[in-house]
């Protein structure tokens, strides 16, 4: 794997993810990779985290039109496909200066499937098994909302609020973790101005297009 890597990066990539066609190929040799080393994880979220947050605009944030694309592409029906794909998306928000309200809200309703009745996505797939909030669950929350604490309060706009309250009302009260009841009631919620950073379509092209399609059509038979 580590010489498959240096062949994309010394011929595929040369310079790194600079198009969508690019983001879209390396998206579909992940799809295509049945054993994934912790070589490949890096590389492909590094690489498609410097495209998606500072190799487009706006750069080093990421907008709607960056979130939508992203939330479309690596995941189906609410749920992120695979672990790599789903530290992709903590990675990135991490990475970008500011994120929009809908993809935090997206990351932290990974966890609310978790824990439905017919459980599914990666996240569930890398959780500890428990009816309540864990440690691991706390942690994934702390890198969702990272900086969203202000002297003492959890500040969260309405739309992440009410994704930590339906978090709360599936999980077991007798099985959570301390630090989830003092989390929830840290909670303080405001409307956030919606600042449009980006209006036009991003990362669609006619060829991209074609592959968007070619890579949902190979999951969907997957």
């Amino acid at each position: 794997m580590a010489d498959d890597i240096l062949m994309l990066r010394k011929y595929a990539f040369p310079d790194g993810i600079c198009s969508s066609e690019d983001a879209l190929a390396l998206l579909a040799l992940n799809d295509s990779c049945s054993e994934q080393s912790p070589e490949w994880s890096t590389y492909f979220v590094e690489s498609l985290t410097a495209y998606l947050v500072r190799g487009t605009k706006p750069p080093g944030r990421i907008d709607d039109a960056k979130a939508s694309w992203l939330m479309r592409t690596i995941a189906a029906d609410g749920a992120v496909h695979s672990a790599v794909e789903l530290e992709l998306l903590l990675h990135a928000m991490e990475v970008a200066s500011e994120v929009p309200e809908s993809l935090s809200a997206f990351a932290l309703d990974q966890i609310r499937l978790a824990l439905e009745p017919g459980a599914r996505g990666a996240y569930h797939a890398t959780r500890p098994a428990s009816a309540g909030i864990t440690t691991f669950d706390l942690a994934y929350v702390w890198r969702v909302l990272r900086g969203a604490m202000e002297r003492g309060r959890l500040m969260l706009s309405p739309l992440e609020a009410r994704g930590l309250r339906e978090i709360d009302e599936l999980a077991d009260p007798e099985a959570n973790h301390p630090a989830w009841r003092e989390m929830i009631a840290a909670v303080a919620t405001y409307e956030r101005p919606r600042e449009v950073l980006r209006s036009g379509p991003w990362l669609v092209t006619d060829a991209g297009h074609r592959l968007t399609q070619e890579v949902a059509a190979s999951r969907i038979v997957r």
